[in-house]
C-alpha cells in the first residue's frame, strides 16, 4: 500500500511515541518488580504485630502479589492499545490501555489505564465515537481521533510492536506490520539513494503497510488472544455483576474471550463501580471464599479446559482445577462427598453411577424439563404427605404427650400447598425441641434394652463381637435394599473407629430392624446384608416380647424422627424420594426402562436431576426463610452448606453442549444476593444428545436470564464462512446470521474433497499432499488437527501418517481422549467428539460418511463444528461419497489447492 506524506508523518508519530512509552512502562514496572522482591508483606507494616493482626497482614500480602504479577505482565506487555481522543476545546489526550492494573511512570503525559476500567471501553469504540473521561476529577467529554491495537514485542532489548492496526480519520483502516522498521526505514533514507534503492525502499514500505487488517496464521493450537474486544463484545463484558446472559454466536465470534475478559473485570475490585461493590458487600460473612476467588467456570471437555486456563493466564487470573472444571468431574464431587448419592468406601449413598447404564427411555433424554417437573412435583407432594401421615399416626397414640404433639404439629402442615415450603418448614423447626424431647427419651429406653442383650451375649461368648466381626467381612459385598431402610432412623454418628465397636454398631442395627420387623408384621429378606446378619444371629437376639416391644417403640420413634430435622429432610431426603419415584414410574413404563438394571444402577443424567433438586431445594430455602421468619438460613447445617457451595460468578462455555439439568445445577450456585451467571454458546454447535436445544429450554433453567447475539466471525476466510453457513441450512437449520468483520481481507482458498478413499494408504497420502501444499504457501507449517470418527483410529493414522511425512521432517502426534501432546508444529490427530471449542489454520476430515453413519443424530453438529475449526484450509475425505444430507454442497469443494 502507498502511503502519503503526511500519512508517513502520523504513523511516525505515533509509532514514536509508542515505542517510548513501552520502554518507559516496561522500565518503571521493572523497577517497582526489584522493589517489591527486596521487601516482605511483614515489612510493609513497621511496628504492626504480625500475631495480632493476621487479616491485615494477609490483605498485604494478597497486594503484594497481585502487584508483582501486574508488573510482570506489564514487563512483558506495556499496552494493548492507544487511543487519542480530543476535548470541547480542541485540546488532545492520549490513553494507552493496559491489559492489567497500570502504574505511574512519572510522565503527566502519559495516561494509562487498565482495559477493566471504565476508561478502556475507549479501546473499543469507533472513530468519531464520543465518551466522557475523568480529568483531574472533572467528567470531561471527548471524541475519538485515533486508535492503535498494539502488540508489544521485545526483540534485542529493542521494542515494537507488530502487526498494529491503526485506525484514524484521515488515514482510514491499515496495519503496520513492525513499528520499529517503519521508523529505521524513515532514519536511514539519504538524498543521494540511487533511483533503484529508492524504489525498492518504496516498494517495502509499501509492503509493510497494508489497508486493513491482516488475516494472521494460526501458528498453535487454542484460542485466540484478542486483548481489544470489538465495540459489541465491549459492551456485554462491562455489563452489571449480577446479570444473568446467554450469549449466542456462530464460530469464532469471540464469545469465550468475552466471557474471560468479563470474569477478569468483575474479578478486579476497583474495576467494580459502587453498586457492585455493594452486590459483593451484602454477602453473608463465611457465605465461601473471598470475592477474587469466588467464581467458577464450567467447560464440556478437558482439552478445552487446558486451553481457557492458558487463556485466563493471558489476563493474569489463577485458575486452579476448583474454579475451572468439566461438569462430570464437579458432578462426582458433589453427589459422592457433599450430597451422599453415590456410594463411597467411607459410607454414604447408595446409588452407583455407570456411564453406560440403559435406565432411561429414549424419550426422556429429549425432554428432561418435563422429566424434572414430574419428580419434583411428585416428590414434594410425597414429602408433605409423609409428614402427614407420620404426625396422623402420632395423634393416635395413647401417650397423651405424643398426641398433643402430633395436634400441634398437624395444624402447621395445614397450611403446606397454601404457604410457601419455607414458612412452614420454620413453623415445623419451632417444635423440633419438644419433638426431640419425646424421642431422646424412648430412643434412650430401646437403647438400654439393646445393649443389654448385647452385653448379654458377650459375657456368654468373650468371642462374640470378634466372630461378628469376621462375619461382617464377608458380608462387604452384599448391600440392603435402601428402599426398605428409613431416611433417619439414627441419629448422624461418627463411623466406628475399632472392628468391635464397627461389630457392635451393625448388632445394634440389626436388631433395631428386627425389632420393627416384629411389630409391624413385615418381614425381612435373608438376601440382604440384615437379613444374612439376623439368620446368622439366630438366638443371640432379644425374646420375641422384647422385640415387640422395642419395635413398638422404634416405629413411635421413627415417626417423630420425622420431624426432628425436617429441613434437612426436606433438601437430604430427595436422593430417598427419587428411588421411590423412579420405581413408580418404571411400573407406568414411563421416563424409565422397565428392567435391565439393578436398583442400584443410575445413569449420570439421573444423577444430574437429583443434584438439581437439591441445589434448588436448599436455594430457595435459602432465598426465603430470612425474609419470612427473620432467621439466618446459615443457621440450618444442610443450608450452611449450600451458602459453601456458592460462587459469585458462575460462568459457562458451550453452554448448548450442556444439558437443561446440569445448567439449572450450576444457576443453583449463584447466591440469592448477586446472581451473576454468564453463559456463551452456539446451538448449532451442540454435541451431545442431552444438549440444550433451543432459548426456551435455557429459559425454563433461568427464566429472567437475558440473551445477546454477536454476529461478527473473526476465525474463517470467506469461502468456509460461507461452506458453514450452507453446512446449518442443507442440514435442516436456520440460516446463519453472522458476518465477516469489515477492513480484513478475508479471501481464502475453496476447501477440498477426496471421494472413494477407503484405503489408508490412500488417505495417508492424500493428507500429506495436502499438508505439504500448505506449508508451502504459509512458508511455516501452521496450526493443523486431522480428525478421526472413533478414538481407535487416533495412534494407528497419527503413526501412518508421520510415516509419510518424515521426508518433510514433518512430525505427526496422536491426542488420545483430547489430551494436548507434542509441540506447536505438530501435526495432531483427535477424535472428533475432541475438537469443541478450539481453532487451527488447517483441519482435515477422515471419512465424513462414515461418520454420518456413526452419529445419524449429531453428524451435522460435529461437521458443522469440525469445519468452523479451520481458519482457512479445509479438508474432507471419504470412503465413497459425500452423504446425502450435504451431497448438494459438491461444488464448493476443489480436488486439491495447487
Amino acid at each position: 500500500m502507498a502511503i502519503s506524506k503526511s500519512t508517513r508523518s502520523q504513523i511516525e508519530a505515533v509509532a514514536g511515541d509508542t515505542l517510548g512509552t513501552f520502554e518507559s512502562v516496561a522500565d518503571a514496572a521493572q523497577e517497582h518488580l526489584d522493589g517489591t522482591a527486596s521487601s516482605s508483606g511483614a515489612e510493609a507494616f513497621a511496628g504492626i504485630n504480625t500475631f495480632t493482626s493476621p487479616e491485615a497482614l494477609r490483605s498485604q500480602e494478597k497486594i503484594n502479589r497481585e502487584n508483582v504479577e501486574s508488573y510482570r505482565l506489564l514487563t512483558r506487555e506495556p499496552a494493548i492499545a492507544r487511543v487519542a481522543v480530543c476535548d470541547e476545546s480542541g485540546k488532545m489526550l492520549v490513553y494507552y490501555i493496559c491489559r492489567t492494573a497500570p502504574i505511574s511512570v512519572g510522565d503527566e503525559d502519559v495516561r494509562l489505564a487498565s482495559y477493566r476500567s471504565p476508561v478502556g471501553r475507549l479501546a473499543a469504540l469507533s472513530i468519531g465515537d464520543e465518551f466522557t473521561v475523568h480529568v483531574d476529577g472533572d467528567e470531561v467529554p471527548v471524541e475519538i481521533l485515533e486508535k492503535a491495537q498494539l502488540h508489544p514485542a521485545l526483540v534485542e532489548q529493542e521494542w515494537d510492536s507488530r502487526n498494529t492496526v491503526l485506525e484514524g480519520a484521515d488515514y482510514g483502516f491499515i496495519t503496520v506490520e513492525s513499528f520499529r522498521e517503519f521508523l529505521s526505514r524513515g532514519v536511514t533514507a539519504q538524498p543521494d539513494t540511487t533511483l533503484l534503492e529508492r524504489q525498492l525502499e518504496e516498494e517495502q514500505e509499501s509492503a509493510s503497510v497494508i489497508e486493513g487488517r491482516r488475516r494472521s496464521v494460526i501458528e498453535k493450537m487454542g484460542l485466540r488472544d484478542q486483548p481489544v474486544l470489538d465495540q459489541y463484545q465491549d459492551e456485554i463484558f462491562r455489563l452489571p455483576l449480577n446479570t444473568r446472559l446467554l450469549i449466542l454466536g456462530a464460530p469464532g465470534t469471540g464469545k469465550t474471550t468475552t466471557l474471560i475478559r468479563r470474569l477478569g473485570q468483575k474479578l478486579d475490585l476497583e474495576a467494580l463501580d459502587e453498586s457492585e461493590k455493594g452486590l459483593v458487600g451484602r454477602l453473608p460473612n463465611g457465605h465461601g471464599v473471598e470475592h477474587g476467588k469466588s467464581w467458577i467456570m464450567f467447560t464440556p471437555t478437558e482439552l478445552l479446559k487446558h486451553y481457557v486456563r492458558e487463556a485466563f493466564a493471558r489476563e493474569d487470573i489463577a485458575a486452579p482445577d476448583e474454579r475451572i472444571c468439566t461438569w462430570t468431574d464437579f458432578r462426582r464431587q458433589l453427589a459422592r462427598q457433599e450430597f451422599g448419592i453415590l456410594r463411597s468406601s467411607s459410607g454414604g449413598g447408595t446409588f452407583v453411577m455407570r456411564e453406560n447404564t440403559q435406565t432411561l427411555l429414549p424419550e426422556t433424554i429429549g425432554n428432561q424439563t418435563s422429566w424434572y417437573s414430574d419428580f419434583d412435583e411428585w416428590q414434594k407432594a410425597y414429602f408433605w404427605q409423609e409428614l402427614r401421615d407420620a404426625a396422623e399416626r402420632l395423634s393416635e397414640e395413647p401417650a397423651d404427650e405424643i398426641s398433643k404433639l402430633a395436634d400441634r404439629i398437624l395444624s402447621v402442615i395445614g397450611a403446606a400447598g397454601e404457604e410457601p415450603a419455607s414458612t412452614v418448614l420454620v413453623a415445623l423447626q419451632r417444635l423440633v425441641a419438644d419433638v426431640q424431647a419425646q424421642r431422646s427419651e424412648m430412643k434412650g429406653d430401646t437403647d438400654e434394652r439393646i445393649h443389654r442383650t448385647l452385653n448379654l451375649q458377650i459375657n456368654r461368648d468373650q468371642d462374640f463381637l470378634d466372630d461378628l466381626a469376621n462375619f461382617l467381612d464377608s458380608l462387604a459385598d452384599i448391600s440392603d435394599d435402601p428402599d426398605d431402610t428409613e431416611l433417619d432412623d439414627e441419629e448422624e454418628a461418627a463411623p466406628p473407629k475399632t472392628r468391635r465397636a464397627g461389630a457392635a454398631a451393625a448388632y445394634a442395627r440389626a436388631i433395631r430392624s428386627q425389632a420393627r420387623s416384629t411389630a409391624t408384621r413385615r418381614s425381612i429378606s435373608k438376601s440382604t446384608r440384615t437379613g444374612r446378619l439376623i439368620d446368622w444371629l439366630g438366638d443371640r437376639v432379644p425374646s420375641e416380647e422384647d422385640r415387640l416391644e422395642v419395635g413398638q417403640s422404634l416405629v413411635v420413634q421413627s415417626q417423630l424422627q420425622r420431624f426432628v430435622n425436617p429441613v434437612r429432610r426436606y433438601v437430604d431426603g430427595v436422593p430417598s424420594r427419587y428411588r421411590r419415584f423412579r420405581r413408580a414410574r418404571q411400573s407406568e413404563k414411563k421416563w424409565y426402562r422397565p428392567d435391565g438394571y439393578a436398583a442400584i444402577d443410575i445413569h449420570p443424567l439421573e444423577v444430574d436431576l437429583i443434584l438439581l433438586a437439591l441445589l434448588r431445594s436448599a436455594d430457595e430455602l435459602i432465598d426465603r426463610i430470612q425474609a419470612v421468619s427473620g432467621e439466618v438460613a446459615d443457621d440450618f447445617p444442610v443450608l450452611a452448606r449450600q451458602r459453601q457451595l456458592y460462587r459469585n460468578q458462575v460462568l459457562v462455555d458451550e453452554a448448548t453442549d450442556f444439558s437443561p439439568l446440569q445448567l439449572g445445577c450450576m444457576a443453583a450456585l449463584t447466591p440469592p444476593e448477586i446472581r451473576s451467571f454468564f453463559a456463551c454458546g452456539d446451538f448449532n454447535q451442540r454435541v451431545t444428545i442431552w444438549g440444550t436445544r433451543s432459548i426456551e429450554e435455557m429459559r425454563w433453567v433461568i427464566p429472567d436470564i437475558a440473551s445477546r447475539s454477536i454476529t461478527v466471525a473473526y476465525r474463517q476466510s470467506k469461502q468456509l464462512h460461507e461452506l458453514a453457513k450452507q453446512i446449518v441450512v442443507h442440514s435442516g437449520g436456520d440460516a446463519i446470521n453472522v458476518e465477516l468483520p469489515d477492513f480484513v481481507d478475508n479471501e481464502g482458498v475453496a476447501p477440498v474433497l477426496a471421494t472413494n478413499l477407503s484405503q489408508e494408504s490412500k488417505v495417508v497420502d492424500w493428507l500429506a499432499g495436502r499438508i505439504v501444499e500448505i506449508e508451502s504457501f504459509v512458508q511455516q507449517l501452521p496450526s493443523i488437527a486431522v480428525l478421526v470418527n472413533d478414538e481407535g483410529k487416533v495412534t494407528p493414522l497419527a503413526t501412518a501418517l508421520g510415516e509419510v511425512l518424515e521426508e518433510q521432517n514433518v512430525r505427526v502426534v496422536a491426542c488420545p481422549n483430547g489430551q494436548v501432546m507434542g509441540l506447536e508444529s505438530d501435526v495432531r490427530v483427535f477424535d472428533v467428539q475432541h475438537i469443541k471449542g478450539l481453532e487451527f489454520e488447517a483441519v482435515f476430515f477422515v471419512g465424513v460418511d462414515l461418520l454420518a453413519q456413526i452419529y445419524p443424530d449429531l453428524f451435522d453438529k460435529y461437521l458443522y463444528v469440525g469445519a468452523t475449526r479451520a481458519a482457512t484450509y479445509l479438508g474432507l475425505t471419504c470412503e465413497q461419497q459425500l452423504p446425502d444430507s450435504i451431497a448438494g454442497l459438491t461444488q464448493m469443494f476443489g480436488e486439491h489447492w495447487k
